[in-house]
């Protein structure tokens, strides 16, 4: 998958109808107004490499050889009738091949939530507290990254796993700082009943008493195969884990 600008296709398109309307006179070089027959040259060909079209790739090589003849010419050469007609006609016929071969593309476009679109594609830390993220187990940094990713484009089950995930290893770390460990092979529930007998304030209990409840309600059933999200479903079970792990985060080194 890539990241592409809605605008670059928009420009592709400028380039295209540019080329089939060229007329005698047109500038060949680019001046410093603007850009010229060359220029729209080279941006369509390299577009079509962009893209991935192939057929039509090959389809434009006479247009790209012309492209070179034309490249030979002083600075200050402007297009002849016959130069005209022959980029014209280059294009009437590469235009059916990039139609039929535009066919076969689909472009998906991201709908927005109520999370911030481009923050779940791009910069997750930023849907945390400063300084909350760098904290964080390189695990659970991949897991939220590629859960922001999950839910942008709709994948809500998908998302959740890899939010639970996230939040249990932050568990396991906090845990080994509260018992001064270095490791730890106890599951979710047994770390949090043991961290009970620690809990030393109301902020700890409540704390805990978030795990706990993400654990019952949402870490166990989503082990089961039935277990299904959507995507409402799975922001607010962001919002209770990204809470969860950011109190926890307040205690890591």
């Amino acid at each position: 998958m890539q990241n592409k600008s809605i605008f670059r296709y928009f420009y592709f398109g400028t380039s295209v109808r540019y080329l089939q309307d060229v007329s005698a006179g047109y500038r060949i070089h680019d001046v410093p107004a603007g850009a010229m027959v060359l220029t729209n040259l080279d941006r369509f060909s390299a577009t079509l490499v962009e893209l991935g079209l192939q057929v039509t790739e090959r389809a434009a090589e006479s247009l790209k050889s012309f492209a070179n003849d034309l490249r030979k010419l002083p600075q200050d050469a402007v297009l002849t009738e016959p130069q005209a007609k022959t980029i014209n006609g280059l294009m009437q016929r590469i235009r059916p091949t990039l139609e039929a071969e535009l066919q076969g593309f689909e472009a998906y476009v991201v709908t927005p939530k109520r999370i911030d679109v481009t923050r779940l594609l791009k910069d997750v830390p930023f849907l945390f507290a400063s300084g909350t993220f760098s904290k964080l187990p390189d695990i659970a940094r991949y897991d939220l990254n590629e859960c922001g990713k999950c839910i942008a484009f709709e994948r809500p089950t998908a998302a959740a796993f890899h939010l639970l995930r996230a939040t249990e290893s932050v568990l396991r770390l906090y845990y080994c700082v509260q018992v001064k460990r270095s490791r730890v092979d106890l599951m979710w529930g047994p770390m949090v009943q043991l961290l009970r007998g620690r809990a030393k304030s109301k902020e700890a209990e409540m704390l805990l008493n978030n795990l706990d409840d993400i654990r019952f309600h949402f870490r166990n059933p989503t082990q089961h195969p039935e277990k299904t999200y959507d995507v409402d479903e799975v922001q607010d079970l962001w919002g209770r884990c990204v809470d969860a792990i950011s109190r926890m985060a307040t205690q890591l080194p």
